[in-house]
């Protein structure tokens, strides 16, 4: 193999492993709630993320900077480096089970690590996915955020497999040695700094990327509403426990699968009007469950909300890379960061109002309808075709 197939194989392997290690503290719920581990009350264990949103949103906005001033290499192993030292000090925390008093304010931090990591990491590995294909900018970043999602998707899924919440150290400590061998095998990648990475000496912030920049926070607030609250929705809809569970995994499920059929087919085919009518396509959806909650069909309508959902924030990112060529650092790192405001934001204020699941559904569909207007308005003048 060459050494840029080499590169892509190792960049996407992060991309996956990065969505893996985002998500390890939640997975671990069940056993940072038990009363025999770590003992922590579900009020503690919902601030364990207030730091991590902070510490994402914060390092979004820094990164296209210092990938700017010393290159996208040193930027991602930083981050690499503290999703690292955050798993592999997770995993020693088992020795120390008994320092109750010190468990809480070691994860705080350690979340902190993983989110400044995660915000690093992710923000440069768009754009550089994007400089490996000159012509498929796009599709590279879609296929991208598709790893990051099924990365997603493994922690839970490890999780479950160790089968006792008493081996909960397994998560963390497979994790730790799996990223430490991608970090050992990117350090010998050869990366460029190159001009996709540099920003202009002197510039300001489009106005059109302040719009992407409202309608992904717009879009935050649909994710984090079903991403977190999913579940308690479709349980006040009537659906049992399992079925609720199942209903959040197929929502996912739709998202990853929505991002790698995007990723694939948009060199093939214009998907543009796809794109810009899938919020309509969201908000007709949701209007359904709104109307008519029979639970025979939640489970297909959550699928393919998600589904419908999927291309939305990547394609953004990636619409955006085109649309300003000479910012695309800056469009990752801002379009990350609105996506964790919008999650943030709903996640906090949802807490107070999960039972009010009607008034909940038709804000969601206000905000799609608020989307589609606002990528429809991008549209104008724009090389939205050259993106999809």
């Amino acid at each position: 193999m060459n050494s840029k197939t080499v590169t892509i194989i190792v960049v996407y392997l992060l991309a996956f492993l990065t969505g893996v290690n985002f998500v390890v503290f939640p997975a671990l719920g069940t056993a940072f709630i038990d009363h025999s581990l770590f003992e922590l009350s579900p009020s503690k264990f919902g601030n364990l993320f207030i730091p991590q949103v902070i510490c994402i949103i914060v390092s979004c906005l820094g990164a296209p900077f210092l990938v700017n001033k010393i290159g996208p290499k040193i930027v991602l192993s930083c981050g690499l480096l503290l999703m690292i030292i955050s798993t592999g000090t997770l995993w020693i925390l088992h020795y120390f089970m008994d320092e109750k008093f010190l468990l809480f304010p070691v994860l705080m931090i350690l979340v902190a690590f993983t989110g400044t990591g995660f915000g690093l990491s992710i923000t440069t590995l768009n754009p550089l996915a994007a400089s490996l294909f000159d012509n498929k900018r796009s599709s590279a970043i879609l296929i991208l955020q598709f790893l990051v999602g099924l990365g997603t998707f493994t922690s839970p899924l490890m999780m479950n497999l160790i089968g006792d919440v008493k081996n909960w150290m397994y998560v963390p400590g497979s994790i730790f040695i799996v990223v430490t061998i991608a970090f050992i095998a990117f350090l010998f990648l050869k990366l460029e700094k190159g001009t996709f990475f540099e920003l202009p000496r002197h510039f300001k912030i489009p106005g059109k990327l302040w719009i992407f920049f409202v309608t992904i926070i717009l879009f935050g607030c649909i994710e984090g509403t079903f991403g977190s609250f999913g579940g308690i929705i479709l349980k006040n809809q009537g659906l049992d426990n399992n079925k609720a569970s199942l209903g959040l995994s197929l929502f996912w499920g739709g998202i990853a699968l929505n991002r790698l059929l995007f990723g694939i087919f948009s060199e093939r085919f214009n998907l543009s009007y796809v794109y810009l009518t899938s919020p309509l396509w969201v908000a007709g959806l949701v209007f359904l469950m709104l109307v008519d909650p029979n639970v025979n069909i939640l489970l297909f309508l959550m699928f393919f909300i998600g589904f419908f959902m999927g291309s939305i924030f990547p394609g953004s990112i990636g619409w955006g890379t085109i649309e300003f060529p000479t910012l695309s650092v800056l469009v990752s790192g801002f379009l990350m960061a609105a996506n964790q405001i919008g999650t943030g934001a709903v996640t906090n204020i949802l807490g107070h109002f999960s039972n009010y699941t009607s008034m909940i559904l038709e804000f969601l569909i206000v905000f799609m309808i608020l989307i589609c207007g606002l990528l429809f308005y991008l549209k104008r003048d724009s090389k939205i075709k050259e993106a999809f």
